[in-house]
């Protein structure tokens, strides 16, 4: 007759969630990474364009220009970047326009600019408000062509 077969002592089972507090950590990570975008993002859109300098340039000869205080009254803001295009091209330079929502003490308005941005400085070529009346004031450049009054 042979022997038991005797056991040694049981190895001591230990209750490890390793692989769970790895992945949990690595989602959580990724989670708050994703989170921190998408909040400096949003952010940046709805209110990081104040710092933008080209802004500052356009709101600066907007608040001087007595006309936008007539159509929009004192205290004028933008309230949103509606667009925004920046193009460089050959023999023409590079140049930016703007599409801006702003709003005043006495109404708002829809603002687009047109800016020369060679040699490193910010001129404004063409600056139109429209007020709420639709009708559109030229700030700065020439008025455009009323396709109404040229001849056939």
């Amino acid at each position: 007759m042979e022997p038991p077969f005797e056991q040694g002592p049981l190895p001591s089972r230990r209750n490890s969630h390793g692989c769970l507090w790895g992945c949990l950590g690595l989602v959580l990570i990724l989670v708050v990474g994703f989170g921190g975008l998408f909040g400096y993002s949003a952010w940046f859109l709805h209110r990081g364009f104040e710092q933008d300098g080209r802004l500052q340039t356009i709101m600066a000869i907007v608040r001087q220009d007595p006309r936008a205080e007539a159509i929009l009254g004192r205290n004028i803001k933008i309230m949103e970047v509606e667009s925004h295009t920046f193009e460089m091209g050959t023999g023409v330079g590079k140049t930016a326009s703007y599409t801006l929502r702003l709003v005043g003490s006495g109404g708002e308005g829809d603002l687009k600019v047109d800016l020369d941005l060679n040699g490193g400085k910010t001129k404004v070529t063409l600056m139109v408000l429209t007020g709420t009346d639709g009708r559109p004031h030229t700030l700065v450049g020439r008025e455009p062509d009323n396709p109404m009054q040229q001849s056939i």
